[in-house]
């Protein structure tokens, strides 16, 4: 099966969601990259992403089935993210861009950006221990919020007037914000850390 791998890159930071990012202050909403829960290793089924928590206790991503509070679709739940996707924030907005705060659940560290067409429809993860693939399938590319362009534009207090707040959709759209993906209904529970590799399956 590996001759058919493209490597890509390896796992560098794993987190998850156990609440929205998003909240309420007033009149407005805010994105608040603080509920983001770092982790030394995911667990990812056909349901969604979990994890285990400092006090022992099972915690669910936002975007699991079995989550209260999700509200999204079921294409949704695993996002994933690229360190070369981060180091162009960073070259456009500044340093309070780091890895992760657009709230993937994955990232990769990469020397390129990876665009739709490089990411392909599949992506299989390389156990760093035992060597075994996992996959993943792509369903589509995360579109940015403006709740989320605000923060990355360092503009929550005073918001982008339309113009800017357009253009930096635009930067944020195609796969830099990281791309959405679910695990096959065939492929059982596995972990993901960071020290695993990632490739394309072509």
């Amino acid at each position: 099966m590996k001759e058919k791998l493209q490597f890509l890159g390896t796992i560098t930071l794993t987190q998850l969601q156990p609440e929205g990012l998003i909240i309420q202050k007033s009149e407005e909403y805010f994105y608040d990259h603080t509920r983001l829960m770092r982790a030394d290793q995911l667990k990812i089924t056909p349901s969604g992403i979990e994890a285990v928590g400092p006090d022992g206790r099972r915690i669910l991503d936002i975007h699991h089935l079995d989550h209260p509070g999700k509200a999204y679709d079921k294409e949704d739940l695993v996002c994933i993210g690229f360190s070369s996707h981060y180091a162009a924030m960073r070259a456009r907005f500044g340093e309070h861009m780091q890895d992760g705060l657009a709230g993937e659940n994955i990232i990769v560290d990469t020397e390129e950006e990876i665009w739709p067409e490089q990411l392909g429809e599949q992506i299989a993860i390389e156990n760093k221990e035992t060597g075994s693939l996992a996959y993943l399938r792509v369903t589509r590319y995360a579109r940015p919020c403006g709740e989320f362009s605000h923060f990355a534009a360092n503009s929550q207090d005073k918001r982008l007037p339309a113009k800017e707040l357009k253009d930096t959709l635009q930067f944020l759209d195609h796969g830099r914000r990281g791309y959405l993906l679910v695990a096959g209904k065939d492929q059982g529970p596995f972990t993901v850390q960071p020290g695993d590799r990632v490739y394309r399956v072509n």
